[in-house]
């Protein structure tokens, strides 16, 4: 039996590990997560409802070009300000300076892309054909880039409880709009609710919630060259370790689409989508772990015990409600998606397991600055998924996307855990 004694020291350990930085930071980015996946599961409701699967299909592959744009614009900003906000002299124009030369970047990569549409992916070329379609997918490629940096600034204040507030107005613009489009828009609809409800977003984050992180901030352009070359060297890296880790993410859907057409891509795309939100809690408590271990590399291993143990108790039961109620919860969409889509959804959503393994190690890794090693395991990663997906959906169909993702990352994870387990100990500096 437990003494008083023990009993109290139990439960003010518990209030010391609930209370840690670390894990609110993580429970306001999962949080955040969370509110965006119910409001987006509810926004992809609507359209399964009244938009036919093939305007979804085609609404999916484009939404998925508009990120990868929008991340290859980023240029490596986003883990630069959780990296160097935090002991920036000049803030607001550190953060000023990254929006300014993130947007740029987005607008000339948007060009590039819209211009090569025949090469990338031909199935959504008529992006290029009126001048308002290019236009809208440059601007809404330019939004969304600026609302990802605002999101790295708020967690590098340690102020990620506006996320949700960002997120909170970011999904219900997006729920309001889907049936006000759909009958002269069709595809272009859903994407333009998406596109506004961006907007929406950064006007939020910018002249309302920005100030309350950095008292004297004010939006602005601001080309301070300087203060990116300063650290380019931890930048660069982190910008190529961006798009190799991004690519499986935004080119599976397009690849979907130019293998199996439109319709197929809307089953693939309501599974993809519902796993993504699961993938959420491994990569909010990584995210979380990079930022604390940021701030303070004493506290590393510590937080590293914290990170498995919290992301371990929230994912499990996600996983277990997917595998027991998954046919139901796509049942929302439409019977044909609770048929065609559950197959792949059940072995995407067991993935997540070996993925917060995975997230935990490669957050470490940064945190070290061993970005040439990181940049190794997602290149493996990256080439892995992406080529084992083509070699089978063509022959075994959308569902071996699901068994390329689940077999990738396990023996990744067990690669990680066993013979690079001494990295999980090493809490030196060796990065910038």
């Amino acid at each position: 039996m437990f003494g008083a004694a023990t009993v109290r020291a139990i439960i003010s350990q518990l209030r010391s590990e609930v209370s840690s930085s670390l894990l609110t930071n993580a429970l306001y980015i999962m949080s955040s997560h969370g509110l965006m996946a119910v409001l987006g599961f509810v926004f992809w409701v609507i359209v399964a409802r009244f938009y036919t699967e093939a305007e979804l299909g085609y609404s999916a592959a484009i939404i998925s070009a508009l990120g990868l744009v929008s991340m290859i614009g980023g240029i490596g900003l986003n883990s630069f300000l959780v990296r160097f906000l935090p002991t920036s002299a000049s803030p607001r124009s550190l953060v000023n300076t990254c929006l300014t030369y993130g947007s740029i970047a987005t607008l000339a990569v948007a060009l590039v892309f819209v211009a090569g549409i025949d090469i990338w992916s031909p199935r959504i070329a008529f992006v290029r054909s009126q001048p308002v379609f290019m236009a809208a997918f440059a601007s809404f490629a330019i939004a969304n880039n600026r609302s990802t940096l605002y999101d790295s600034a708020f967690v590098a204040g340690r102020k990620s409880r506006y996320l949700l507030t960002k997120g909170a107005i970011f999904g219900g613009v997006k729920l309001a709009l889907p049936l006000l489009f759909v009958q002269y828009f069709h595809a272009f609809g859903i994407i333009a609710s998406w596109g506004l409800a961006t907007a929406a977003a950064i006007a939020l984050s910018g002249f309302v919630l920005m100030p309350r992180v950095i008292p004297d901030y004010r939006v602005g352009v601001e080309l301070g060259a300087r203060i990116v070359r300063r650290a380019w060297g931890f930048s660069g890296f982190s910008y190529v370790i961006s798009i190799v880790t991004a690519l499986p993410k935004f080119l599976m859907p397009l690849m979907v689409i130019n293998i199996l057409g439109p319709e197929a891509n809307a089953f693939f795309y309501i599974a993809w989508a519902i796993s993504s939100m699961l993938f959420s809690v491994p990569g909010s408590i990584a995210h979380s772990l990079f930022a604390e271990g940021s701030h303070n590399r004493r506290t590393l291993m510590k937080n590293i015990r914290r990170s498995i143990a919290g992301g371990f108790a929230l994912l499990l039961p996600a996983i277990l409600f997917i595998l027991l109620f998954g046919d139901g919860l796509l049942l929302a969409f439409g019977y044909g998606y609770a048929e065609r889509s559950m197959d792949l959804l059940r072995i995407l959503s067991l993935t997540g397991i070996p993925l917060t393994i995975e997230s935990i190690y490669f957050a470490i890794l940064r945190v070290n600055g061993r970005l040439q090693e990181l940049l190794i395991w997602h290149t493996v990663l990256s080439l892995a998924l992406l080529l084992g997906s083509y070699y089978f959906i063509s022959t075994a169909g959308m569902t071996s996307i699901g068994w390329v993702y689940f077999g990738v990352h396990t023996v990744v994870a067990i690669l990680v855990a066993v013979p690079r387990r001494h990295i999980w100990s090493d809490t030196s500096s060796t990065g910038l």
